[in-house]
């Protein structure tokens, strides 16, 4: 029994000295490397700087000060990310990788699946997001040039295979406020109960599929896509949808609308508009 016993503490002793050698000389460098390169390969204008990378227990990677950028742009800037690998998986076709992580003054939880093929290999990941403060996105800088304020939560999907490769995202942002640039209907700003949004990005447009605003000042709904460019010049709008302003709204635009106010069920029916051309000076059309 005691042959047993001795056995086993020397067992343990092994194994516990693997695991503290392989955390003390963990190659935190050529991790980093490997997943830049994972990176790169969903999309090639695609790169990533890890400020600090470590080992934890159960085996998972921990990543502090992560940036992911687009064609040179700020794309994400996050306070930390855990990444821990399904073990089983990878010895199999279809790898599947667990994350979760902070940024923004939210969190967000996800997956990865890295489908193997003959000659190449297909991306697929998901992920849950709470509590993200959108004036905090640079991202958010390439689609408008109003300033919109609020919190986000939702899911959004990552494919890399063509021809189906994009970003998808079905989207809440509640309490917020959009300060207009340049203004709408002489208004500067609006406050806002929720925006829900279906969303496509291709890296060359977003498409908006749906659209909902509920709002202190108006409802509404729009639709359409945003050609994207490096320059807000190149930035085309291409937009169609429908609002309900409220009554005290209403008032305020006093005369300034007339053709709008001869509407008799505006508050019911609403307006349809149209806003298109170049982000910085698009024309807006109401009908």
């Amino acid at each position: 029994m005691k042959f047993f016993k001795t056995r086993f503490a020397w067992a343990i002793y092994i194994i516990g000295a693997v695991l503290v050698f392989l955390y003390v000389l963990f190659p935190s460098e050529l991790a980093k490397q490997y997943l830049t390169n994972v990176i790169r390969q969903i999309h090639p204008n695609l790169t990533m700087e890890i400020g600090r990378l470590k080992l934890v227990f159960p085996p998972a990677l921990k990543l502090y000060d992560v940036s992911v950028y687009h064609s040179g742009r700020v794309i994400a800037d996050l306070e930390n990310v855990k990444i821990s690998p399904h073990l089983l998986s990878l010895f199999l076709a279809k790898t599947r990788i667990s994350f979760k992580g902070n940024g923004y003054s939210g969190h967000f939880t996800g997956g990865m699946e890295i489908i193997k093929k003959a000659d190449d290999r297909e991306i697929v990941i998901d992920a849950d997001l709470a509590g993200i403060q959108v004036n905090q996105l640079e991202a958010l800088q390439a689609f408008t040039t109003h300033k919109v304020s609020g919190v986000l939560d939702g899911t959004v999907t990552l494919t890399t295979h063509e021809p189906q490769q994009a970003l998808t995202g079905d989207l809440i942002l509640t309490d917020g406020k959009i300060e207009l640039s340049p203004p709408l209907l002489t208004q500067s700003e609006l406050t806002f109960d929720s925006i829900e949004a279906q969303l496509i990005f291709n890296g060359q447009s977003l498409t908006i599929e749906h659209c909902e605003l509920i709002g202190n000042q108006l409802d509404g709904q729009v639709a359409g896509s945003i050609r994207l460019g490096n320059h807000s010049s190149s930035k085309i709008l291409d937009l169609t949808g429908n609002i309900r302003p409220h009554a005290e709204f209403l008032a305020r635009l006093g005369n300034q609308v007339p053709k709008l106010l001869e509407n008799k069920n505006l508050q019911t029916r609403g307006v349809p508009f149209k806003i298109k051309g170049p982000m910085e000076s698009p024309t807006y059309s109401f009908y």
